[in-house]
């Protein structure tokens, strides 16, 4: 396997460039994998040399992650989030959102190469925004770029400019491609920018459906292989497909590959099994005969 060297200069800039507006007694977080899963540190932000020396270290051996907003508290989950922060961003995991990206405008202050082929774009705002708009705006650039709605929540974390990313056979390193920390956008200018964030009209309450039972065949089928049957759009690399529910021009409904996660849009809030989904496709209730007759034409499709 070939050595890949950890970039402290770059994991500095990175830093700074992140936290070095930070709130006083701001925290950073810090995961990392373990053979047991990940393990994590916290740093106070305005000691950035102890976080880039902590990198650095924890880099050379493996892989590192880096909460991209400021913690108030010790904790991973929104609530110990600093209550207003000043970036936004996007995770671009395809070669079609790389693209995207590349063409979009106003132009990312600090780009990310987490890996050969995928980007992590950062937009400093002009001024702090609250958390719900900080996820509005990741959700709708994700929606713009076609690029992973998943990393749109506040608490996310991402791999560190400058540290090594030891997914794949061969370990490659994260590159601090661009960075101008001076170029802000407002909000309003983003805004103007983006597509509407496609929010369901009304709350989405998943039926309730009549119970099978344990070993349903039904329930075992890979969701990739019943969403393209039942939509007829090919599950695309990334594990995406247009949401058949809403106006949807990026693909944002993740197709998993355990039938037990199933599916999911992060665009307008609909998820669930096989059944939930063609259910909603063919105007169908789930429960008492209709689900019967339902469960007879899935297993019909799907056989």
């Amino acid at each position: 396997m070939r050595e890949v060297s950890v970039d402290g200069a770059a994991a500095r800039r990175y830093a700074d460039a992140l936290f070095g507006c930070a709130p006083g007694g701001a925290l950073v977080e810090v995961r990392f994998r373990v053979p047991s899963g990940m393990g994590q540190r916290f740093h106070s932000a305005s000691l950035l040399g102890r976080l880039v020396e902590s990198i650095v270290a924890l880099s050379a051996q493996t892989d590192v992650y880096v909460g991209v907003l400021p913690r108030r508290r010790r904790g991973g989950g929104r609530a110990d989030l600093i209550e207003r922060a000043g970036v936004v961003w996007a995770d671009c995991d395809t070669g079609d959102s790389v693209r995207a990206l590349r063409a979009f405008r106003p132009w990312p202050a600090m780009v990310v190469a987490s890996s050969q082929d995928k980007r992590h774009a950062y937009w400093f705002l002009t001024e702090a925004a609250r958390l719900e708009v900080i996820e509005r705006m990741n959700r709708r650039i994700a929606l713009a770029l076609g690029a992973d709605v998943r990393c749109s929540d506040p608490a996310r974390i991402l791999r560190p400019g400058g540290s090594v990313n030891r997914k794949g056979a061969e370990p490659e390193p994260v590159r601090l491609l661009y960075l101008a920390p001076g170029e802000g956008v407002s909000v309003a200018e983003l805004d103007r920018v983006l597509p509407a964030d496609p929010a369901p009209p009304e709350p989405v309450i998943r039926p309730r459906r009549q119970r099978i039972g344990l070993g349903d065949p039904l329930e075992s089928v890979p969701p990739p292989v019943y969403v393209e049957q039942l939509t007829g759009q090919r599950v695309d690399r990334a594990g995406k497909v247009h949401c058949p529910f809403h106006d949807d021009r990026s693909p944002s409904m993740h197709v998993y590959a355990d039938p037990g996660q199933g599916w999911y849009c992060f665009g307008c809030g609909r998820g669930g099994t096989i059944y939930d989904l063609a259910a909603m496709l063919w105007g169908r209730d789930t429960h008492g005969r209709e689900f019967i007759q339902l469960r007879r034409e899935l297993e019909a499709l799907v056989s």
